[in-house]
């Protein structure tokens, strides 16, 4: 399942599970890059190229404190749920859920036998109660059927109760969606007990079958095979069969007008997108790659995929971004539906990745408990990565990391816990959505790959799969899986990653002894510690560069410190500590501008070059570093480098950075060039910059002609959206007939009107703010 945030124009459309903070990346709508955050700076005016500077001030990190909330621990099973067959017809007009259900539950091993079961059933009437023709007495508080047998039920024998039910008014479960005349249903994390008695907590796996009546001219989605429909006089009864096992969370029906486009299959396993009629390209160029992640994820994990088929069907109004329900994803329509200009701000390719990847991971293996809750999000996560280095290659795969890690540390800066944490105020879903989950959970993931490599990290996911297939899993599962497939040790690893909270602190220094050519990097932790986060052992990566070749060694970091070196056969023009950063940690390793500048131009890694951007971000008072993030919004070859790079000198050009040297017609007139980049995601960054900074005269005038040009010419209207409101900053009341002619039109997500009205309201006269309230969305 994936967090959806709908903000309109370029902030936009987070996709995970649930409303809250921010997971991973947002893969269904326009996003801007993440801002820059530029460290406590202390300025140095005596700061040159070869100079380096001293340790930041420490600390570089205050844990925020853990999440609210009270223990859970796992729902004890009183019985097993083997079988499950409803019928069931959604009623607009009270919008109610109507149907039957018949339970085959047998009892456990060694139990003692039970006189009683326990369903769960979420504010319903119950019109009959049985065991065959037999009726059965039966007790309701609103959440829970307590349903007295007629004689007890023992180990290893099997009953049938049939349940007769209705619920109206439905506030969770079914959701009743009146512009598209749509009903669908969400079960995670306890919801399906809304809209279908069931046993409903991830422990018990059974499987089930779905009549589901609807409207002539109307369809029925839900999961596992089509056995078949049949005309009911007025109405049409689809019938679902599921017949291996998962989790009950994962029961869906969704009903509508909906188009069925079959995609080619994979070894004879149909994919099918459902989708409005009129939205049937947007849902080709939405879904287009979902045949070649099927295979990524079937070669990747040595398990090809595991159910009968695979459909992903756009729902209207959806909390989330998308939902993993076992062979039937729903997928939250405007993340998928977008139009081809707004690519690639505008991608769902991570948003089906993700939901693709529960197919294993959530579906086939599942949770057994809400606190282990990463084994089914933080694996969807990492898989989603996988594809986008399969898919566009290792640059990309390297970012995606990034930001991952890059999320954990502002998760902990708000609340730090451990990834698994069974707290909570009132439901569990609020253990998705601190920030540690998706990111975290990825993150250890691509740790253990690295320490492994990639053949024997996938033998061990392939073991840990396979053992656990159409079962349930808690965290120890998966430490002993790969400890079974490596023979290493994992307790330590799984103690300082998983159980316990934060991650590494380090301040790194170097020594390069000239007369000796031996270059010696030392590094000691100085996270805060506490009963949660101690020291981590960690071996990292060291590499450095030099004009005789490449020499890389490993630091081994123990009980908070760690040295090494190696031998050069000439000085090092740049050092790289934890090479393709690899460990999720903060790091002060104090390097010169000109070894930064070095970086910059000759590092192989995009993360090396991402980091010397972000490190020359930190110097605005040096002209060299300036010059080297000029170069590097036109040279550098991937666009995350040159993005950031804009970010950082625009930044220097604006107000907020004072001291800064920039010459302002430098930073302007890069700026300029970089809303010409080849990428839009550049050349949106580069008008949102314009927009920061404070210019005059022929400058000025100068940055309003390009303006205008990116706002009527761009072939990307969110770029032509950021261009119009850095232009109403700059040319304020001026910018208004333009800004009238644009916002009369609102197109898709209104990626032009949104910007343009907050920045009608950051500029404040009577003008402005009377544009900006015409066209501000009603309050809610």
């Amino acid at each position: 399942m994936k967090l959806t945030f709908l903000a309109g124009a370029a902030s936009l459309l987070v996709l995970a599970c649930t409303p809250a903070t921010t997971p991973s990346r947002i893969p269904g709508i326009p996003q801007p890059n993440p801002p820059l955050v530029l460290p406590p700076f202390r300025m140095d005016t005596s700061l040159t190229p070869d100079r380096v500077p001293t340790f930041r001030e420490t600390p570089l990190i205050l844990w925020g404190p853990p999440p609210e909330g009270v223990a859970h621990a796992e729902r004890v099973r009183m019985y097993d749920l083997q079988h499950q067959v409803t019928t069931v017809r959604f009623d607009w007009t009270r919008h109610a859920v109507v149907g039957t259900t018949t339970l085959t539950i047998a009892g456990l091993a060694r139990a003692a036998p039970r006189s009683n079961l326990v369903i769960d059933a979420g504010d319903m009437t119950f019109k009959r109660v049985a065991t065959g023709a037999t009726s059965l007495k039966h007790d309701y508080d609103g959440k829970a059927l307590t349903v007295h047998l007629a004689k007890p039920l023992r180990s290893g024998q099997k009953t049938s109760i049939t349940i007769e039910y209705d619920g109206a008014n439905r506030s969770k479960g079914a959701y009743f969606r009146p512009a598209k005349h749509v009903v669908w249903t969400q079960g995670e994390t306890e919801d399906t007990r809304y809209w279908v008695p069931t046993y409903d907590f991830p422990n018990d796996k059974t499987t089930w079958e779905f009549y589901i009546w609807t409207a002539k001219g109307e369809r029925a989605l839900s999961n596992g095979r089509l056995a078949g429909s049949r005309t009911v006089g007025d109405s049409i009864e689809w019938h679902w069969v599921l017949d291996k096992p998962t989790s009950t969370y994962l029961m869906t029906a969704v009903v509508g007008n909906y188009s069925v486009l079959q995609d080619k299959p994979y070894r004879n396993v149909p994919i099918g997108y459902w989708t409005y009629p009129d939205s049937i390209n947007a849902a080709w160029r939405g879904f287009a790659k979902t045949p070649q992640a099927v295979e990524v994820f079937s070669r990747k994990t040595g398990v090809a995929y595991p159910w009968a088929k695979y459909d992903q069907i756009v729902i209207p109004e959806f909390q989330y971004g998308g939902m993993e329900n076992v062979t039937a994803t729903s997928q939250n329509d405007v993340a998928i539906l977008h139009p081809a200009w707004s690519e690639p701000q505008a991608n769902s390719v991570g948003l089906m990745a993700h939901e693709l990847g529960h197919q294993w991971y959530g579906d086939l293996l599942t949770t057994r408990d809400w606190a282990d809750v990463w084994l089914n999000e933080g694996f969807a996560t990492f898989m989603e990565q996988i594809f986008r280095e399969e898919d566009l290659g290792v640059d990309e795969g390297a970012y995606d990391r990034l930001g991952a890690q890059e999320q954990t540390i502002e998760a902990d800066r708000r609340t730090r816990r451990p990834i698994v944490w069974n707290r909570w105020v009132n439901d569990p879903i609020e253990v998705f959505f601190s920030g540690h989950i998706y990111p975290k959970g990825a993150t250890v993931l691509q740790m253990l790959r690295h320490q492994l490599g990639d053949a024997l990290f996938w033998k061990a996911m392939n073991h840990y799969t396979t053992k656990n297939a159409y079962g349930t899993v808690v965290t120890n599962d998966l430490r002993k899986a790969f400890e079974e497939t490596t023979g290493r040790d994992y307790r330590a690893f799984f103690d300082q990653w998983v159980y316990g909270a934060g991650f590494p602190v380090f301040q790194v220094s170097s020594l390069y002894d000239r007369a000796a050519g031996r270059l010696v990097i030392s590094a000691k932790e100085i996270q805060p510690r506490d009963s949660l986060t101690g020291y981590f052992d960690v071996d990292v990566d060291v590499e450095a560069r030099t004009d005789s070749g490449i020499v890389r060694f490993v630091v081994p970091v123990r009980n908070g410190t760690g040295e090494a070196g190696a031998n050069l056969k000439a000085p090092p023009r740049s050092i790289r500590w934890d090479k393709g950063n690899w460990i999720l940690d903060l790091t002060d390793f104090p390097r010169s501008t000109a070894m930064l500048q070095y970086q910059l131009v000759n590092d192989d890694d995009v993360l090396g070059r991402i980091e010397a951007v972000d490190l020359l971000a930190q110097r605005p008072t040096d002209q060299t570093a300036l010059n080297a993030l000029i170069l590097a919004t036109r040279n550098d070859r991937f666009w995350a480098v040159r993005s950031r790079a804009v970010d950082a000198i625009g930044i220097w050009g604006s107000d907020s950075t004072k001291g800064a040297i920039a010459p302002m017609r430098s930073v302007t007139m890069a700026l300029l060039a970089a809303t010409r980049d080849p990428d839009a995601r550049v050349r949106e960054e580069a008008a949102r910059a314009l927009g920061k900074l404070t210019l005059s005269g022929t400058v000025a005038r100068d940055v309003a002609v390009r303006l205008h040009e990116v706002v009527r010419r761009d072939s990307n209207l969110i770029v032509r959206g950021a261009a119009l409101a850095s232009d109403i900053r700059l040319e304020k009341n001026a910018a208004l007939p333009l800004a009238k002619q644009l916002m009369a039109t609102d197109v898709w997500q209104s990626v032009i009107r949104a910007p343009a009205i907050n920045a009608l309201k950051a500029v404040g006269t009577p003008e402005a703010l009377e544009l900006a309230q015409q066209y501000s969305p009603p309050a809610q």
